[in-house]
């Protein structure tokens, strides 16, 4: 029972932590950016933070006089958030060789895995949750029915294990078709987009064919991988997201003259 309940608030903190990856990402970049690694509404990185701070600070007595002291829950958490995040990009670089995030260029940065900034962002994150969410979530918790709560943890559980395996099979694929593009078409990207932004006909003849050999997930997981540990592949990918932004710019910029020619020449007739 228990153990439903936490799994249900995996899910709730993970649905949130999207939303915040979302919503932060998108205001930085000024256009609509959707975040993490399954296909899904959910950081899973997110839940377990904020599961482990439940089970730490509801579980463990680390007070002083009853109240545990303000910084120690930030060190707690800060330390905690650096070791997930470490983790979590060392293991998914070793299965996948991409990273979904990179602090490279961040001051203080490990292995461009973790940087001092996001720490500290996430140790007072995390105080801020112990502090003021936690307690709700605590007694909204100790009042959830048992069955409903182990309903609702194997329902949730079967989206997020097919989301997993979905998410999974798709990179596998896409890391194939990167390795398998042609060797000349990252050197024919300027010259087939120049050539095809003088012939809309062409231009949307090409889009069509190029972005058939990738499915939707596909094009997300793209977006969101910030880079390949391969050199090649990384450029393959940078090379293709690129073709894929202009191509897309231009259809859109040339539909509206072809629409505007249309309806000049129906007003001739």
């Amino acid at each position: 029972m228990i153990i439903a309940k936490y799994f249900v608030e995996f899910v709730v903190y993970s649905f949130f932590g999207w939303i915040y990856e979302c919503t932060y990402c998108s205001i930085k970049s000024k256009h609509w950016s959707n975040r993490g690694f399954l296909y899904g509404p959910v950081c899973p990185i997110y839940g377990v933070g904020a599961v482990s701070c439940s089970i730490v600070f509801g579980n463990f007595s680390l007070t002083v006089d009853g109240v545990t002291p303000v910084w120690e829950i930030f060190v707690i958490c800060a330390f905690g958030s650096a070791i997930l995040e470490y983790v979590t990009s060392y293991m998914l670089e070793k299965r996948f060789n991409a990273r979904w995030w990179d602090y490279s260029n961040a001051p203080f940065n490990i292995h461009g895995r973790i940087c001092l900034p996001a720490t500290i962002a996430f140790g007072l994150a995390g105080t801020a949750i112990v502090k003021f969410v936690l307690p709700v979530s605590e007694t909204v918790k100790g009042q959830m029915q048992p069955l409903f709560a182990e309903i609702m943890a194997l329902f949730l559980m079967g989206l997020i294990a097919a989301d997993t395996a979905l998410t999974a099979q798709s990179l596998i694929d896409l890391t194939q078709k990167l390795d398998n593009f042609e060797a000349g078409f990252n050197n024919k990207i300027e010259e087939n987009i120049r050539v095809l932004s003088e012939k809309p006909g062409e231009l949307r003849e090409k889009y069509a064919a190029f972005t058939s050999k990738l499915t939707e997930r596909q094009k997300y997981a793209l977006f969101s991988i910030q880079k390949y540990t391969s050199q090649t592949r990384s450029f393959s990918a940078s090379s293709v997201k690129q073709y894929l932004e202009s191509i897309g710019s231009k259809i859109k910029k040339s539909l509206p003259e072809r629409t505007d020619r249309q309806s000049e020449d129906s007003d001739k007739e």
